[in-house]
């Protein structure tokens, strides 16, 4: 299976996004096709035999201008919509001089060939407007008709009748002319179009960090360095990185250290210093001296490249809300189309005069833009802030999932507590014959095996090889060391009986408790602060472990939270069910293997970076933070978001509920329909926009002042 990004610069409206969905639905190969319309790009999940050209000319076949780079084409389309814009702007200017000229003659008289000149000078300053800035309107409307309807018909439809009824009357000067009509539509229309483009633009440069790259990296061969493509680069490569540079690949540091800025990931805009060995990623910046970098990763397969690619699979995916939204407004063009029609009929009937003009205002003030608009741009802005906080959703629907939260259940170990554990004490159980260094190495060689970050608390393995190593989940690693059976994990895993009151991490050699692992686990610094925060937010927190009961206890008690202790991974998904039944909106937070049927089952799952690939992809939300407090932001953006849509959605049907009766009675004029129109798109765009200033929590001083930002 292969995903492909496509951008499509001129999709903006549900109708596009129904004839896309429609022509990539119908070629073989195409397993999913996840359409952002605020972004303007297309997601397809295809089978490895569907060459991504085909893609592109399937979308060009319905009428659009798909391509596989959306900066360039962006780029484009914008200084084209502002060289429209500005022809449009200027002549809207001499045009309702003109009409104001002629509306004041209309109370107070005015010879008639001077009304003549107005007109005809009207005409001129329109025909570049309709011939050049309208054109993009009339493209897609010619185009609409044979692939399928879509908002520009009826745009197009507006301004060819008005302009060519406007045409007919100015030689013999009996009639209305709307000149004025035209251009301000047009003008305002486009001004919706540009601010609309530059609020997306805005929108996609937090998220293009995540997939910038540099092209190459500087191999080491022989003391030289060769510049070398990253696509040709192989894990195991050894890298040198010049200060003020980012990290090509994911990699160990193997020079003496290095000082990078990782707040392209993080958020955290503090500089972290990393020693040897330590383990660094692609895209964060060496502020540092120069290091060497030994590779762990391919180009494809760096972990930036696998955030990118939740991130834009999640802005791709639509929430029930917004698939009722596009519902609605896909069959929203003809009952216009309709609509317009019976009106020019019905005032045809009572006062002709009147038909014409009815029917135009209803074509003007009818626009479902703004309906399909709604959600996507408050999406894509909540999904911004949260990248910027060092947040990623891998799923958009979580975001109305997490405004409902009012429990949440925590992992404790690299969850509540620090991804760092320190080993601070090896105790001897029993003779097994082996010695305390055999014991130690023993243990490193089995935790090369788990993905736990208790396991980061052990060396790395000097002699010890562990053959036939198999995770336990929720329990420990097996394996076999020198034909013997080895294990490390909890007591009962590693044969202590029942109500033993050892605690820590155990070893057994052939069924016999040989060593006990005693290992600090601190908490995260901004654990307790941000437990109260949620707290303060009507959230219940409870953590839910494995671990030993006084180990669990003592935290809780300093967290002032509950706890359950020795659970194993089917308990947590019945304690996670339990509050599910009971009416709570569960928020489960773990990082472990054991923590996967309860993230599965959770209305909202978060994870850690540090998790494994297996965890990663259970889950809503993935933290990329080591700051626990982004939790507080997440319910902080969420909550805010579920607002936004919310008073998005209220206004767009609100206004076509509205402003259609109006204009079907006659009561407004066609130029306050193509302000109405043009402005109901740009208000959701920037009510959109407020959740880019959601501030960010930070531990207050005073732990009473614990609350979410924004409230």
């Amino acid at each position: 299976m292969t995903l492909s990004t496509i951008s499509v610069s001129d999709m903006h409206c549900a109708g596009c996004v129904s004839k896309i969905e429609r022509a990539l639905r119908e070629l073989e190969g195409v397993l999913e096709t996840h359409i952002n319309p605020a972004r303007r790009q297309v997601l397809v999940e295809h089978a490895d035999g569907t060459e991504t050209a085909t893609l592109l000319a399937r979308i060009e076949a319905a009428g659009f201008h798909p391509c596989l780079t959306s900066n360039p084409r962006q780029s484009f389309r914008q200084r084209d919509l502002l060289k429209r814009l500005g022809i449009a702007g200027l002549a809207m200017m001499q045009v309702m001089m003109a009409a104001l000229a002629m509306y004041s003659g209309a109370f107070e008289g005015m010879d008639p060939a001077v009304r003549r000149l107005f007109e005809i000078t009207s005409l001129t300053f329109c025909i570049p407007v309709v011939a050049y800035s309208a054109m993009p309107f009339f493209r897609n409307a010619i185009v609409a008709w044979r692939t399928g309807l879509n908002m520009d018909v009826p745009i197009a439809l507006a301004i060819a009748c008005a302009f060519a009824v406007s045409l007919a009357h100015t030689p013999d000067g009996a009639g209305e002319v709307y000149y004025d009509s035209v251009v301000m539509f047009t003008f305002l229309l486009l001004t919706a179009r540009y601010i609309d483009d530059r609020l997306k633009q805005r929108f996609d440069m937090s998220n293009a960090a995540l997939a910038a790259l540099p092209a190459t990296g500087l191999v080491l061969d022989n003391n030289r360095r060769v510049p070398t493509p990253l696509a040709e680069i192989a894990a195991g490569t050894r890298l040198w990185v010049e200060q003020g540079n980012q990290v090509p690949l994911d990699g160990r540091v193997e020079s003496a250290g290095a000082t990078l800025d990782e707040s392209v990931l993080t958020g955290e805009s503090q500089w972290v210093s990393k020693a040897s060995g330590e383990t660094v990623y692609a895209g964060t910046l060496n502020r540092g001296a120069g290091f060497c970098l030994h590779t762990t990763a391919t180009y494809d397969s760096t972990r930036i490249a696998g955030i990118a690619d939740l991130a834009n699979r999640a802005q791709a995916d639509k929430p029930q809300v917004a698939q009722l939204a596009d519902r609605i407004a896909a069959v929203f063009v003809p009952a216009v189309l309709c609509l317009a029609t019976l009106t020019f009929v019905a005032w045809q009937l009572v006062n002709p005069e009147k038909a014409f003009v009815a029917a135009l205002t209803v074509l003007v003030v009818s626009c479902p833009c703004a309906l399909s608009l709604a959600t996507p741009a408050a999406i894509t802005a909540a999904m911004t802030r949260l990248r910027q906080t060092g947040i990623v959703l891998t799923r958009s629907d979580a975001l109305m999932q997490i405004a409902r939260v009012n429990a949440a259940l925590f992992d404790k170990t690299g969850t509540l507590t620090e991804h760092a554990p320190d080993l601070v004490n090896v105790v001897l159980l029993a003779e097994v014959g082996v010695d305390r260094d055999e014991v130690l190495d023993i243990a490193a060689a089995l935790q090369q095996h788990a993905n736990h970050p208790i396991a980061r608390a052990f060396p790395e393995p000097e002699r010890a090889v562990v053959n036939d190593a198999r995770v336990v989940a929720g329990a420990g690693v097996e394996g076999r060391w020198q034909n013997r059976a080895v294990k490390i994990g909890s007591g009962a895993f590693c044969g202590l009986p029942d109500g033993s009151a050892e605690t820590g991490i155990f070893l057994a050699v052939d069924g016999t408790p040989a060593a006990r692992f005693e290992i600090a686990d601190p908490l995260r610094p901004d654990a307790l602060p941000a437990v109260a925060a949620l707290r303060q937010a009507g959230i219940r927190s409870t953590m839910v472990s494995g671990d030993a009961e006084d180990r669990c206890a003592a935290l809780a008690t300093q967290l002032q939270i509950d706890y359950v202790a020795r659970q194993a991974p089917e308990t947590k998904l019945e304690i996670t069910r339990a509050l599910q039944e009971r009416g709570d909106q569960v928020m489960v937070v773990g990082d472990g293997i054991n923590d996967v049927p309860a993230l599965a089952a959770a209305n909202v799952s978060v994870s850690v970076l540090e998790s494994s690939d297996l965890v990663k992809s259970r889950t809503d939300v993935l933290l990329l933070s080591r700051r626990l407090g982004a939790l507080v932001d997440l319910v902080a953006v969420g909550r805010r978001a579920a607002g936004i849509m919310r008073q998005n959605l209220a206004w767009a049907l609100s206004y076509n509920l509205i402003a259609i009766p109006f204009a079907a009675l006659g009561f407004m004029p066609p130029w306050v329909a193509a302000l109405g129109m043009a402005s109901s798109s740009t208000l959701v765009m920037l009510n959109a926009t407020r959740l880019l200033r959601v501030p960010v929590w930070r531990p207050p001083a005073d732990n009473d002042q614990n609350k979410l930002p924004g409230r």
